[in-house]
This record gives C-alpha cells, structure tokens and sequence, in this order.
C-alpha cells in the first residue's frame, strides 16, 4: 500500500516537473532576467533605428518603449522561453519566439542583432518619400510619392503624398508644375488639412515667384472666401495689398491694406500694413495724409520695426512736399530716437545714416550750404559703413555732396580737396544708375583746375 502511495506521488511529480517546463518556468519561480535589444525599420534607402516602439515579452508585465536609437530594454523577467512582441503604429504586428530568459542574465534579443521591421506598404513609400524630401533628392521624393498614390489611392497618407509633390516641384524651381500640383490637392482632396495651405501658397507662388499680380489677387481672395479661417487669411489680404501696390494701384492697396487691419486686429502683419498705408499715400502725392499714416505705425505698434522707418519716412515725405525746414526735423528725430535701429529684415543696415544724408541734402536744398557740408561730413564720419537700400555706399555720395557745396561756395581750393577725397578713398563706387562717382569727381577737378587755377 505504501508502496503505491510513493509511485503515485513520483508520478505525479514528475507530471508537474513537465508542466512547468512547457511553461518556461522549470527555475525558482521568483528567478528574473532581463532582455534587451535594437528595433530597426526598412526604409526605401537603407534600415535605420524606430523610436517609439512598443515591445512587450510574456513572463513581465513590464513593457518598454524604444528610444531615438532604437535600443529598448525589459527587466524583472520570469525566465525559461519567452515570446518577445513588437507592436508600431503603421507596422505590422512582430512576434519572436523561444527568447530564453536567464537568471540573473540579459538576453540579447535577436542573438544582438537590430530587430528589423517593414512598415505597411504605403507607409513604407511615404517614410520613403520623406527621406528622399529632408535630402533635397527632390526628384526621387516626387517619384516615391507618385507611386504612393498610383499604388494606394485611397491610403490615408494620399494628401500628404501630393502636398509634399507640390513642394517638391517648387524647390526644383518649376514653378508652374508646383501650383499643378497644389490645385491637385485641393480638387482631390478637399477636406485635407493641407487645402487652405494649398490655396494660399498658388497666390504666393504668383505673386512672388512668376510676377502674375493680378492672377496672385484672385488666388489670395479664393483663400479668404474658402477657407475664412485659416491661419493665412491676413497673408492673403496683405497680399492683396501687395499686389495692388506693386501694379501701381496705390488706392486699392490702401483699402486692401486697412481692411487687413480692421478684420485681423492681432495679426503680426498690422504695422506692415499700416506702414505702406503710408508709402501708398504718399506714392499719391498726399504728402500731408502719408505723415499722418506713418505716425500711426509709431503711435499704435511702438514695439514694432516698422517705428524707425516710419519717422524717417516723415521726414521723407516732408522733403518730397518740399518743405525742407520741418524735413530736417524730422530727420534728426530719427536720428535722435532710433540711434540703433535697423531697416526690417536687414539687420546690419541702420536707418539713422540716411536720414543724416538728407538733413545734409535738405540743407542744400534751404541754400545753407555750411550746414550741409557738416551734416555730410557726420555721415562720414558716424557712418562709414553704411548703405543704400541697394548695398551701395552712402558716404561716397556724401563726400562728393561736400565738393559740390564748396564748390557753390565758390571755395575752389576746399571743393578740389573734397573731390580729390572721393577718388583716393571711394575708388569703386557708383551712383544708383551704376555711373562712377569718381569719373563725376575727376571732370570736376579738371573743370576747377582750367577754370580756377591755384593763383
């Protein structure tokens, strides 16, 4: 009877004992180990590391995300043979089999070689299109995103594909093909997030790339009539604006520019605006209505880069209406109050030394030549660096305004001097129209040295 009862145990030992080994668990039931390893993903070019990765193993409850290598690790994992699993939005889902844990030990998943997987298939070309777009490998990325939608026309990456086909043409410079494009997108994807980007950049592309202002116009009013609340609604009216001043519209501009004003009160593009409010007006000969245009830009967006200019454009305005007096002025206030400033989006180009210029030129104009021949020489002296709008020197012209006042003077010996100044040291310099400032300072000095000789 003992006999039996002991046989019976032994066998039913021995089932258990097989038991845990089919479960992986012949070891200590507390016995841990760990598993690490690399996820790579199959690109259209090469393999590289997946971030974001989730990678799950039975025998934990742990679970683990890769990071920007690729590299994932799980700890506190029962040991004996364990299933690792792979799971990645866009890519299928990846098992491996028969990972053997060990006490105490790391595993290296995949015999520590990278865990390659495939994203789905269409995901597979836009990833591949992407990598061909970072490149600048425009033409493969237009080929890779082609393909994308000849083969899964209906794949959720389908808008994506053509928004990135479209900037693909417009960084090759094919211009014409890029706005193809983009109108494909809105046609055939209406409700794409890219649309109103879409609408808004056929007008751009217009308007700044092929010189069509009057097409740009239309393509801009398309963007604020379809898509009233995009983001690029105040671009587009300020393009609006753009495009009536560039064509000599002044009038139009002005109505485009104040209704981007009035119905887009927060945007950035406000004192943009407002200031060629008044170039616009002052384009029209209204120098009196173009002041008080830009002392609006100072008052309303005193933080803004578009004060200085403003200021010297009052000053500017007043010198056009001729009144030369209350143009000086305001020369100097912006000489005095925006010492530093600099002309928007040209950072190293200040705004003070061309107002020092016309206070001189202003000077010249009252006949009060002493005067003018100080302010040039401050230009010189404060300001060799500076420029016209054009990279052009400004103190060349002024050291040659100082030759032509002392010549009205009548002071022959200072005017030679002065030209002889324009020669040694503004060799290379011209006027706007490209003629040699130097040529123009010699035929002066030869005129001085026949008319006025030394006595």
């Amino acid at each position: 009877m003992h006999k039996k009862i002991f046989l019976y145990l032994l066998i039913l030992s021995l089932i258990l004992s097989i038991l845990l080994l089919l479960n992986g668990c012949l070891f200590a039931p507390f016995s841990k180990g760990s598993v690490e390893g690399y996820v790579y993903e199959e690109t259209i070019i090469d393999t590289r590391p997946l971030e974001g990765t989730l990678v799950s193993i039975t025998g934990s409850s742990n679970t683990a995300l890769t990071d920007e290598d690729g590299y994932f690790r799980i700890d506190e994992v029962s040991t004996g043979s364990r299933t690792l699993t792979i799971i990645k939005e866009g890519y299928p889902k990846y098992t491996i089999l028969n990972v053997f844990i060990e006490e105490e030990k790391t595993t290296q998943a995949y015999g520590g070689n990278p865990i390659i997987i495939e994203p789905n298939s269409d995901k597979f070309l836009f990833d591949g299109g992407i990598i061909y777009y970072n490149l600048e490998s425009y033409n493969n990325a237009i080929t890779t995103f082609q393909q994308l939608l000849d083969d899964f026309p209906d794949s959720s990456y389908a808008d994506d594909a053509q928004y990135y086909i479209a900037w693909s043409y417009y960084y090759l410079f094919f211009y014409e093909q890029a706005i193809t494009e983009f109108k494909k997108l809105i046609t055939n994807y209406p409700d794409s997030s890219y649309a109103d980007d879409a609408q808004y950049y056929i007008g751009y592309i217009n308007e700044k790339k092929l010189d069509y202002y009057i097409q740009a116009l239309l393509e801009y009013q398309k963007l604020i009539n379809n898509y009233p609340d995009s983001s690029y609604a105040d671009d587009a009216q300020l393009g609006i604006g753009n495009c009536y001043y560039v064509t000599y519209d002044f009038s139009h501009a002005i109505e485009a520019y104040q209704k981007m004003i009035d119905n887009y009160p927060l945007t950035s593009l406000a004192p943009l605006a407002q200031f060629y409010i008044g170039h616009s007006y002052r384009k029209l000969l209204d120098y009196n209505q173009a002041v008080l245009e830009y002392t609006k830009v100072i008052d309303n967006y005193p933080e803004s880069d578009y004060v200085a200019p403003a200021q010297y454009y009052i000053g500017y305005s007043y010198y056009q209406a001729k009144n030369y007096n209350q143009a000086i002025l305001e020369f100097q206030l912006t000489i005095d109050n925006y010492p530093g400033s600099t002309w928007p989006g040209e950072p190293d180009r200040l705004v003070a030394p061309l107002a020092q210029f016309y206070i001189g030129y202003c000077h010249g104009k009252l006949t009060q030549y002493p005067e003018a021949i100080a302010a040039y020489q401050l230009v010189i002296d404060n300001y060799s660096d500076s420029t016209w709008s054009d990279g052009r020197g400004i103190p060349p012209e002024a050291q040659f305004r100082i030759g032509d006042n002392y010549r009205t003077l009548e002071s022959w010996p200072e005017a030679r001097a002065a030209y002889q100044l324009v020669i040694d040291n503004y060799p290379g310099s011209t006027w706007y129209d490209g003629s040699s400032i130097p040529d123009d300072a010699q035929y002066w000095i030869d005129w001085i040295d026949e008319n006025h000789p030394p006595s």
